[in-house]
């Protein structure tokens, strides 16, 4: 069994959230591997896409392996390939997830929010379905979370995708606001059952593995039943 994280949008904190579970769930002895198929606008000076090694490098593999398709420009993977002369292949995808689906429980990270295209005519919210794996939708805690969560989980639903849960991430250091204190509150009580609120993330001040599995330990103990 294996993850998929999406979100409500983008800048929301996926790849914190993944990496802080593939973290927490390698310290809980799963062996967990992670994948981001398409990540376009965050590569590092050597030209490689810093959310994939984030990943690589939480989880112990190399780089090369944690992703499909590096794109240069913060756009929509469909948008920024078109203008890089790039085709996305979804054969490949399809491809890399098998492989490492031979290999145990892992963890994919979408691009964006959960209707953005990875190829045309293929969304994230797609990728449950296609591939297996139980949703896990982040949401980043600030001032409209509640309608930007409550159409993220009508429209994975809809693409007929399991959804594992929702995380309520924090996007940002500090005192909180008065939505931000009250928002975890009215998710609970607004989200259907299919779709529980499982918890929130603290916010992570640095990247390391030993702060993100600490971060992300007490949401990781809920999803170990869908990482085994």
């Amino acid at each position: 069994m294996s993850l998929l994280v999406t979100g409500t949008d983008t800048g929301i904190g996926k790849t914190i959230v993944a990496a802080a579970i593939c973290a927490a769930a390698r310290d809980a002895g799963v062996p967990v591997q992670a994948l981001k198929p398409v990540e376009s606008g965050t590569a590092d000076n050597a030209g490689l896409p810093a959310d994939a090694q984030l990943l690589a490098r939480v989880t112990g593999v190399e780089v090369g392996r944690a992703y499909v398709y590096g794109l240069d420009e913060p756009l929509a993977p469909v948008v920024a390939a078109q203008r890089a002369g790039v085709t996305l292949d979804i054969a490949r995808m399809d491809a890399r997830v098998e492989a490492l689906r031979a290999r145990g429980p892992m963890v994919v990270e979408g691009v964006g929010g959960a209707l953005v295209e990875v190829v045309p005519g293929v969304a994230v919210a797609d990728l449950g379905a296609r591939w297996d794996l139980d949703v896990l939708i982040v949401a980043g805690n600030r001032l409209g979370v509640l309608n930007h969560t409550l159409l993220t989980v009508e429209a994975v639903a809809a693409r007929g995708a399991r959804i594992a849960g929702v995380v309520l991430n924090t996007v940002h250091p500090g005192e909180p606001t008065v939505a931000e204190r009250t928002n975890a509150a009215e998710l609970a009580r607004l989200l259907p059952a299919s779709a529980p609120l499982l918890g929130a993330m603290p916010f992570v001040h640095e990247a390391t593995a030993a702060s993100l599995a600490q971060a992300g330990e007490e949401l990781t103990a809920r999803l170990l039943p869908f990482l085994r």
